[in-house]
């Protein structure tokens, strides 16, 4: 006969102690956290043993507490992965995204059918969104969102630091003839709004004093604004992380060496509940390996 606590007992503790924290816990449950507090209490009493010492909010595991939690995460990880393995390795995945648009358009979808070949049974459902905060949806799996990082999210991975350039398009280099930081400051100029960084930031990077004129397209999307400049309507001021399609194949040609740090970044971000899934893993870690390459 086997010696086996309560299960839904089991997953609170897990979860609680894996966080040192019980709200954390419950949020990874979606339980309430006096429901968690419960079930720690009831697996207290049916193993006759004090697993936490509580200190204000964060939890402070006993040393029986902490010999059993590796034993139960690795026995939850072996089921879960055994579940999909024997009952999900036939059936499509599918996996959610909530994706910054311009991202979306210009880093992601190029290199997508790379992810697609090495995994032909995933399917793709993708969200765009232009917020600077997580949603905090559990029906979307990954978010990858452009911000400032000052969000309370513990799981978050800034995938590169960015940097703001001048392109323009080689027919318009060729025909503006642009030798100096005047002949930059004078010509038609396109920007993407909504952002800290401005034209006027990258000028005084260079300590330009003369007059630099206002640009005369202005656009809500990245992708949009490049466009423009791919069309020959002015040079432009972008994030080189969305134009490094366009400048490996020549069609955007950098106007200067000179970069901007941009003060805002790509995340990815995952909720707790969803990083057991394989589809899950498996795209975390093929979107992390083309930012180490």
């Amino acid at each position: 006969m086997r010696y086996l606590p309560p299960l839904n007992a089991l997953r609170a503790f897990e979860a609680a102690a894996r966080h040192q924290n019980l709200s954390k816990a419950a949020d990874e449950l979606n339980v309430s956290r006096t429901a968690v507090s419960q079930q720690v209490k009831q697996l207290e009493l049916y193993l006759n043993a004090t697993l936490f010492i509580r200190q204000g909010s964060s939890l402070q595991l006993t040393d029986q507490a902490t010999h059993y939690l590796p034993l139960l995460s690795n026995s939850f990880d072996a089921l879960s992965n055994g579940t999909i393995n024997l009952f999900e390795r036939n059936k499509k995945q599918q996996l959610t995204l909530r994706i910054a648009q311009s991202f979306c358009q210009q880093w992601l979808l190029p290199r997508l059918a790379d992810f697609k070949r090495q995994h032909p049974d995933v399917t793709i459902k993708m969200l765009t969104t232009n917020q600077l905060y997580p949603q905090q949806n559990d029906n979307v799996d990954i978010e990858i969102i452009n911000g400032y990082g000052d969000w309370s999210q513990p799981d978050s991975i800034k995938l590169s630091d960015e940097s703001w350039i001048v392109v323009a398009s080689p027919s318009l280099q060729k025909q503006l003839d642009l030798q100096t930081l005047e002949d930059m400051a004078l010509t038609e100029k396109i920007t993407t709004f909504g952002y800290h960084e401005k034209w006027q930031d990258w000028f005084d990077l260079q300590h330009f004093k003369g007059k630099v004129n206002e640009p005369t397209l202005q656009f809500e999307s990245s992708q949009l604004a490049i466009e423009a400049a791919l069309n020959g309507l002015g040079i432009l001021f972008v994030r080189s992380l969305l134009v490094e399609n366009e400048l490996k194949e020549g069609r955007l040609v950098k106007l200067s060496d000179v970069s901007l740090s941009s003060k805002s970044c790509h995340y990815l971000l995952c909720q707790p509940v969803n990083l057991h899934k394989k589809v899950v893993k498996d795209f975390k870690q093929w979107l992390l390996a083309g930012f180490s390459r």
